[in-house]
Parts: C-alpha cells; structure tokens; sequence
C-alpha cells in the first residue's frame, strides 16, 4: 500500500479528500503533512509516488517545497496534485514549470475533479514509478487510452506520459516542456474540432469575449450524442523515439486550409499556431484525409543522462572512448562510478554478462560497498562519460543526504530482485 501525503494545514479540506479518496483505501493511505519542514522530510525519506499539494494554503510556502523538489529532481520523480484557487493563472507563473505535476485542480472544484483525477492514475500507476525501473519493461513500450471530451483528462495524461518519459530518461526537460505543448494542443483540437464540432469561427467569437475554450467545450457536451464521443491516443516509446496517434470521433476537419500565421500575427494568431508550432517540434506529423487522426514521432535525446543528482554535480567526470577499460577484474574497489553518458559491457572471463547504460544509475557499486575486489571487467562500448566518487566523498555525501543512502538501498534491492528473477527463468 503506497501512501499518500496531503500537504495542507487545513483540517476541513483534508476531512473532505480522505472521505473522496475513501473507494482507494485498499491501495493507498493518506496523510496529512501541515508544515513545509515536514513535508520535505517526508518527500526526502519516504520518495512517494504521489503527493497533493495545497498552494492556496498561505501557511504552506508551495513554491519553496516546489524549488526544493526541483533541486534534486533525480532523486525526487513524484507526482505532484497542485490545489489552487485559479490553475491557469499558477501555469502562467510558471512555478509548477520542471516538476512531475500531474494536475492543477481548482479547490472549489475538487469534489468532481480529485476523484477523476486518481481513477486515471489508478489506472496507470506503472507510470509514477521513479525511472531505476526502466530497464523492468522491455525496450519498447505501447500503451492505449480512451479519453473523454475533458480538458483535465487530456491535461492529466499528457503530464503523466511526458513525466514517464523524463522519469524514463528519454527526453530531457527542454523536450519535456515541448512534448507537453505538442500532446495537449493536438488533444484539445480533437476535443473541441473533432468531437465537439466547435468551428474556428465559434471559437473566435467565443475567445474574443475572454471565455476560456473548455468552459465551450462543456457546454457543447450537455449534448449526449456528443458528450459519447471519444478521444484515442496511443503512443509507443522505443529506444530512439516515440510515436503517437490520436483518433477523435468527430466528422474531422479541414486541415489542408490551416495556414501558418502571418508575421504580423505571430504568436497571437487564435488558429493555425499549434498545428504550426507542433509541426515543428516534431517528425512526420501527418493527419489522416478526413482529419480526424493525426500521427506523429518525437526524437528522444542522445546525450545520455541530463540529470546529474545533487550529490554528485561537483565531482570528477572521466570520458571514455570505445574499447577503453573502466576497470578490471581482481582490481581493488575504490570508486563507485554513476553513468553519465554511454554504454558499457561488463565481462567474466572475456564473456559479455550484461550491459549498463544510464537507466542502470551506477557501475560498480557491489564491491564498491562490499569492500571486495572488482568481480567483473567493464569496458566502454561507445564513447560515454562516468562521474567517479571515492569512498570518502561517497560517505560525506550520504551524511549530507541521508535519504541518498535509502534510494541506493531501493536501487540495489530492485537490481537484486531482477538478478534473482532472470536466473530463475533461465533455470526454468
């Protein structure tokens, strides 16, 4: 059972999320958190998959428990609820921005929204995981869902993939921001364009008078016929890139007459900017002939891990060429190295047993911590960068940091697991 901190001095407000929470009581627990110093003791120790947060509470400073997540990103990947009393004006501050926030929910409207919101991360709690489990799912990843005509669904599930992505190391933070953009744009223009039937004309009258879009799309589905219909989005994640496909049920509409905005309307244009602006962030963006499925890849980074954890940002990097020797078998273990950037074999008698990328965090951390000598040789398979770290500077960190020493028991525990698992199959 995982659980659930609730960070918020208000004691109504908690009363009323653990009764709406109250059907996810077999498989979550929530607790109550009312000051930041305990808070980020929580989120440092118990590294929750999950935490609500209240940024309207004026005895909660919200954005300095954010920066504190944000510092030490690698290690913290939880999922952040955000409650506030306007979320587009929290976006627009651009406080949330760097986080795995999963949904910004207005307080007044938490009763319908906070139980829509944790049925879909129910549903798909494989992608709060923190990314040392990457290497548990196979190389290539595809997954399907059916979306409803709501803003917030697609909001919540455009963060959780472009999270699990960041969390899985593919993209970095800059490809995260832009992925968000592309997945929530193409969403609600199936929404509103496709399902909804909401001409660019309406559309235009409707933002002119300072109305926002999803308040029109609700009104639009208070026809039944239309509040039926789905939105698909499918999506599988390989090595080098994503692809994804969006299907909406409406009639389509003309994509071919969507020109990009002129200079003189730049990025005010109220049509054809996202279409436009997506196409440019991604590869072989194609809508079907009657424009109601659009398909699109998204490059992953090539630079190996972008996220250096605090500990070690100050700490000697060495770079390796293809065919150098990190190590050798039978030598003494006096450094533990986190895999920055590349590949690398590790051999027993001059045969391959595995390889470690970034996804495996670190090389060498057994005898490291054993004391041993090195049980294994390991070599760069291609040109990559190791931070090393003495067993001094490993110590002072881990005092420094204490929770470090949990997450490397966590790591070392799944790797353990994993290990035990493949010799069983291979016995079997």
């Amino acid at each position: 059972m995982i659980v659930v901190p609730v960070i918020t001095s208000d004691k109504a407000q908690y009363a009323a999320i653990a009764k709406l929470l109250l059907p996810y009581s077999g498989s979550c627990e929530i607790s109550q958190l009312t000051s930041n110093s305990e808070a980020e003791e929580f989120l440092h120790i118990e590294m929750p998959e999950l935490a609500i947060i209240n940024f309207a509470d004026a005895t909660i400073d919200a954005i300095q428990l954010l920066n504190a997540v944000k510092n030490d990103s690698w290690l913290l990947s939880t999922g952040i609820i955000g409650l506030c009393d306007s979320p587009a004006k929290l976006r627009e501050s651009g406080a949330t921005k760097g986080t795995n926030v999963i949904a910004l929910l207005e307080i007044a409207r938490i009763s319908r929204q906070l139980p829509q919101v944790f049925s879909i991360i129910s549903n798909n709690r494989h992608m709060l995981f923190q990314r040392v489990i990457g290497n548990d799912f196979g190389s290539e990843i595809s997954e399907h869902f059916e979306l409803k005509n709501d803003a917030l669904e697609a909001s919540v599930f455009t963060n959780l993939i472009c999270n699990y992505l960041f969390n899985l190391n593919r993209i970095d933070a800059e490809l995260r921001e832009q992925l968000n953009f592309v997945l929530i744009e193409l969403l609600i223009n199936a929404i509103e364009h496709g399902n909804c039937g909401i001409s660019y004309e309406e559309k235009t009258s409707w933002l002119e008078k300072n109305n926002d879009i999803y308040t029109l799309i609700d009104k639009k589905c208070t026809d039944p016929e239309i509040a039926r219909r789905k939105v698909f989005l499918q999506y599988q994640l390989k090595s080098t890139h994503s692809v994804f496909k969006i299907t909406d049920e409406g009639a389509g509409f003309d994509w071919r007459s969507v020109k990009e905005p002129t200079a003189s309307e730049g990025m005010i244009s109220l049509h054809g900017r996202g279409i436009t602006l997506s196409r440019g962030m991604t590869k072989d963006l194609a809508y079907n002939d009657a424009g109601n499925e659009v398909q699109f890849e998204y490059l992953h980074h090539k630079e190996g891990n972008q996220i250096t954890p605090a500990l070690f940002q100050d700490l000697e990097t060495v770079n390796f060429k293809a065919g150098d020797i990190v190590f050798c078998e039978g030598d003494p273990s006096n450094y533990l190295y986190y895999i920055s950037r590349g590949s690398f074999e590790v051999l027993i008698n001059n045969n391959r047993v595995s390889v470690l990328t970034p996804d495996d965090i670190f090389l060498g951390e057994m005898s490291f911590l054993l004391n041993n000598r090195r049980s294994a040789t390991v070599k760069a398979i291609a040109d990559g960068c190791l931070v090393r770290v003495s067993k001094k500077e490993f110590v002072e960190g881990i005092k420094e940091k204490p929770h470090y020493a949990l997450f490397l028991s966590r790591l070392l525990a799944r790797r353990i697991e994993r290990t035990n698992k493949q010799g069983l199959e291979r016995k079997a």
